[in-house]
C-alpha cells in the first residue's frame, strides 16, 4: 500500500503559513507558473556558483529555495484557482530539470560521476513511471518511499555528511541511488499488477 508523500505531509501540518505566503505573494502580481520558472532559475544559479566555489552548502540551499517554492506555487495557484493542465506540466518538466542540475552540481562537487548518473537516472525514472502510469488510468500517488521530497531531502543529508567526510558522503549517495531504484521497482509492480487485473 502506498504511503502518504512527506511533502504532503508538511504541507498539511503548516497550510496556514503557506497559504500567508500566498497571499502576499499575490497581492505582488506572482503567477503561480512565474513562481515555478524560478525554480529553474534558483537551480541554474546555484549551479554556477557550485562550479565557482564548490561549496556543497550552495547546492543545500539551492535545494531548500526550490522545495519551499514548490510548496508554495501550489498554494498559490489554489489561492487565485489558476491550478491548470499547462501550470502543471510546467511544473513537472522544471522539476526533472532541476533535479538534473542537481545531479550536474553533485559532479562538480566531487562525488563519483557513475553514481550520480546512476541516481540520476534512476530518480528520473520513479518520476517517469508516475507519469506514465497515470497515463493508463492507475493512481500512482504515494506508491514508493523515495517521491521526490523524500530524494531532496536525501540530497540535503548527504550534501551535509560531504561536509565532514566525502567516502561516507559517496556511501549515503549509493544509499539513496539504491532506495530510489527500489522505489522505481515498487512503483513498476504496482503499474504492473493493476493493469494486468484491467486487462
Amino acid at each position: 500500500m502506498g504511503k502518504t508523500a512527506l511533502l504532503n505531509k508538511l504541507r498539511s501540518s503548516i497550510e496556514g503559513f503557506f497559504q500567508y505566503i500566498a497571499g502576499f505573494i499575490s497581492r505582488a502580481g506572482v503567477t503561480p507558473n512565474q513562481l515555478t520558472s524560478t525554480s529553474l532559475i534558483i537551480a541554474i544559479v546555484g549551479y554556477l556558483l557550485v562550479v565557482v566555489y564548490k561549496n556543497p552548502l550552495i547546492l543545500v540551499a539551492a535545494i531548500l529555495v526550490s522545495g519551499f517554492i514548490d510548496v508554495v506555487d501550489g498554494a498559490l495557484a489554489r489561492l487565485k484557482s489558476m491550478a491548470t493542465k499547462r501550470g502543471a506540466f510546467l511544473d513537472s518538466i522544471i522539476d526533472r530539470l532541476c533535479e538534473v542540475i542537481y545531479s550536474l552540481s553533485l559532479i562538480e562537487i566531487g562525488f563519483e560521476p557513475r553514481l550520480v548518473l546512476a541516481y540520476t537516472g534512476l530518480s528520473l525514472m520513479v518520476s517517469y513511471g508516475r507519469a506514465r502510469g497515470e497515463s493508463l488510468g492507475v493512481s500512482m500517488s504515494g506508491v514508493g518511499l523515495m517521491e521526490r521530497a523524500e530524494r531532496l531531502i536525501g540530497l540535503v543529508v548527504t550534501l551535509v555528511v560531504f561536509i565532514f567526510n566525502n567516502t561516507s558522503a559517496q556511501i549515503a549517495l549509493l544509499v539513496l541511488t539504491t532506495l530510489t531504484g527500489i522505489t522505481v521497482l515498487e512503483r513498476f509492480m504496482h503499474a504492473w499488477r493493476l493493469l494486468g487485473s484491467n486487462s
